[in-house]
């Protein structure tokens, strides 16, 4: 036998529950396109029901009034709706969109009480636009026979709220990205303009692109660590190792670019202390050594008689590859502090020569940036700074 829960108004659970200053928002924003026309009103559904003009299991389209439409918490999360994704979800399409909020599902019981089993979130941010239970939206009405239980209509409805969240393919990365670029969202916009100066595409927006990246949100995430100068950079250094070649057809990894930018912010004094001793651009010699130059390099040095090991190139995946206890930047960033002290020993580079090498890794910046880690973990981590990185 199950509890069953008395059914919850959505509208006046919305008034109930948005804080006061968060409605003041979002009543500036617009509902930005048309329920589609010539739906019937649900009330003259409703009433034609009554007169027995709908058989039991049938199914009409309508428009509804949202402050004539309920949820059943025995089965939905109609106590648990996420008000904070509505206002995000708002602000990010700057409005209400019927054509993207679709078409509802719900049952009509006996008493004609119509029960919402798709559609608690987007009732909810119709009415936080507009505030009115008066305004329409589409819903497709479903019929519950007369002669059933109360139990019964439960689990038929339950049924189809769970098959509609089970059965919904969740959204890939690519698939929010393309659905927001063309939407005009202007978080995608910004990292399609980006990006497409250096030729990377995402999701196919890009026509022609020689790189792709689908873990965009990590070269935003690098733009909050370090800024937008510091992430164009690297995103240069890095699509300017193929200049010359026609489709490099290279992934970005949003976790390198991310992990180069905080190193290029995090040891800048440094660097710019190398590059000034020895008149050269210490970064971009790394990026061209170890990521293009240093295997071609070693085998033509081996062909002139010279006994040396081949190594292969790095890639962004030797730099990015987490361990079994830890997944942080820091590993990452490690790793180009050992590779850059390597290239400035190989080439001879000058740097203060009160330090054991030109990033010192046990000076104070490298130990300021482990300092937020657990000490266990950070004497750990702090080891990837002289371990030799290569090609796995």
């Amino acid at each position: 036998m199950i509890t069953v829960k008395p059914l919850l108004n959505l509208v006046k659970l919305a008034k109930k529950k948005f804080k006061d200053y968060v409605l003041r928002v979002l009543s500036d924003f617009n509902i930005v396109d048309s329920i589609p026309d010539s739906l019937p009103l649900m009330e003259d559904v409703l009433a034609g029901r009554m007169r027995g003009l709908y058989k039991d299991g049938s199914s009409v389209v309508v428009a509804a009034k949202i402050g004539d439409l309920w949820s059943d918490p025995t089965y939905n999360r109609t106590d648990s709706i996420n008000y904070g994704n509505c206002e995000r979800d708002l602000k990010a399409l700057k409005g209400f969109s019927h054509k993207a909020a679709g078409v509802l599902f719900a049952f009509v019981r006996p008493n004609l009480d119509v029960v919402l089993t798709q559609g608690n979130h987007r009732i909810t941010m119709l009415w936080a636009v507009t505030q009115d239970p008066n305004v329409r939206i589409a819903v497709n009405l479903n019929f519950h026979s007369k002669d059933i239980s109360l139990e019964e209509m439960i689990e038929i409805e339950s049924e189809n709220h769970h098959s509609d969240a089970a059965n919904r393919t969740a959204q890939s990365k690519d698939d929010t990205f393309k659905s927001a670029y063309y939407s005009g969202l202007p978080w995608a916009l910004e990292m399609y303009n980006l990006l497409s100066k250096y030729e990377i595409g995402i999701a196919g927006t890009l026509d022609n692109a020689r790189f792709s990246c689908h873990s965009y949100s990590s070269i935003s995430k690098a733009k909050g660590d370090t800024n937008l100068e510091i992430v164009k950079r690297v995103l240069a250094e890095f699509t300017g190792l193929y200049d010359g070649v026609k489709k490099p057809d290279i992934e970005i990894l949003g976790n390198f670019v991310r992990a180069a930018s905080i190193f290029l912010k995090v040891f800048a004094s440094h660097i710019a202390d190398v590059d000034r001793r020895n008149n050269v651009d210490s970064f971009s010699e790394m990026f061209k050594f170890f990521f293009r130059d240093m295997e071609p390099g070693l085998i033509k040095a081996k062909e002139l008689g010279a006994i040396v090991a081949v190594k292969k190139n790095l890639t962004q995946e030797d730099i990015c590859i987490s361990t079994r206890f830890f997944k942080g930047q820091q590993l990452s960033v490690c790793r180009f502090v050992s590779i850059y002290n390597e290239l400035a020993a190989a080439k001879d580079w000058e740097f203060n020569n009160t330090q054991k090498n030109p990033i010192p890794t046990d000076g104070i910046t490298v130990a300021d940036y482990l300092s937020k880690l657990d000490p266990v973990l950070r004497n750990a981590i702090v080891e990837y700074t002289t371990t030799p990185v290569v090609h796995k």
